[in-house]
């Protein structure tokens, strides 16, 4: 009786395609695996349902735990052993300075961020520029590629006094040195990933008469498209690096230039606050191009698709 009532419940599942029984998440993973797609990341551990900020929390408890202990011994350290504020000040006195100076912070906030995401612009769209003509045409690999590679032999606090003498004080020289510092990991790995995509593939949509534009826009940019992004992230902490480079070279304002001039004047809780900014500047920047990545279809691609897309 009991072997009766197996076979109609799986003769059931047969009819309605063999998934029914599965969890949402788990029949979701098998579909995208069957289309010639990966599953998606965590499609199985998290039931389908978005990543909410308290399993994140469960996630990086022991790095939040060890934070939180960090700050309980140094402010027990700074109040027990009578450390002057001006060598190092308490966590509590960072934060009540945070709260004092709000309006300073966001005026000083505001240009370098400008300096940075209009540097970042000008690294990303040449970085991106110079990649394809380098792979498209190799006398331009041969003629620039070397001088690419030597520029980063210089360091950038060097170039930076030459183009403030240049240039002036202003906005332009502080958003080339951005742009220098970020050019290269754009750059580089954009030349890495347009030459990812498998030579076969290449040759199998050459020999169905596709130009030279159609391999490169459905071939070439689907392969490099992670390469990419692995530049664009890396470029986002180096455009947080020369930004500060170029305000401590010779700036009126910025957080640089507020680091600098509170280091000057001893005051140490705003030097703290101001890198604490910083910190989250660059994070959240590099947060932002992470989640822009996770959000492009092309990760749910495989190679296996790309030449019948291209071929349709």
């Amino acid at each position: 009786m009991r072997r009766g009532a197996r076979a109609r419940r799986r003769a059931a599942v047969r009819r309605r395609g063999g998934r029914a029984g599965l969890h949402p998440a788990r029949r979701a993973a098998v579909v995208a695996v069957a289309g010639g797609r990966r599953a998606p990341a965590g499609a199985v551990r998290y039931h389908g349902a978005a990543v909410t900020l308290l399993e994140r929390a469960r996630d990086y408890r022991a790095a939040i735990a060890v934070f939180v202990a960090l700050l309980l011994a140094w402010e027990a350290a700074v109040r027990l052993g009578g450390v002057p504020a001006f060598v190092l000040p308490a966590p509590s006195a960072i934060a009540a300075k945070f709260v004092a100076d709000v309006g300073l912070l966001a005026g000083h906030t505001l240009v370098t961020v400008q300096e940075i995401l209009v540097g970042y612009a000008v690294a990303v769209a040449s970085g991106l520029l110079l990649a394809v003509l380098i792979v498209r045409f190799r006398t331009v690999e041969r003629v620039v590629y070397p001088y690419i590679v030597a520029s980063q032999t210089v360091p950038k606090i060097a170039i930076a006094p030459l183009l403030i003498i240049w240039m002036g004080a202003g906005l332009l020289p502080k958003i080339l040195i951005v742009a220098v510092t970020a050019f290269f990991p754009v750059t580089v790995n954009a030349v890495a990933g347009l030459r990812a995509a498998e030579e076969n593939y290449v040759h199998l949509l050459r020999s169905v008469a596709a130009t030279e534009a159609q391999v490169f826009l459905h071939l070439r940019v689907p392969y490099a498209l992670p390469y990419i992004f692995a530049g664009l992230k890396l470029a986002t902490t180096l455009s947080v690096l020369g930004a500060i480079v170029a305000e401590f070279m010779g700036a009126s304002e910025g957080l640089g230039y507020l680091i600098l001039s509170s280091t000057f004047n001893f005051e140490v809780a705003r030097v703290f606050v101001s890198l604490i900014v910083l910190v989250a500047i660059g994070v959240l920047f590099f947060g932002l191009v992470s989640f822009l990545e996770r959000r492009l279809s092309w990760k749910q691609e495989t190679a296996s698709r790309v030449v019948p897309t291209a071929l349709a």
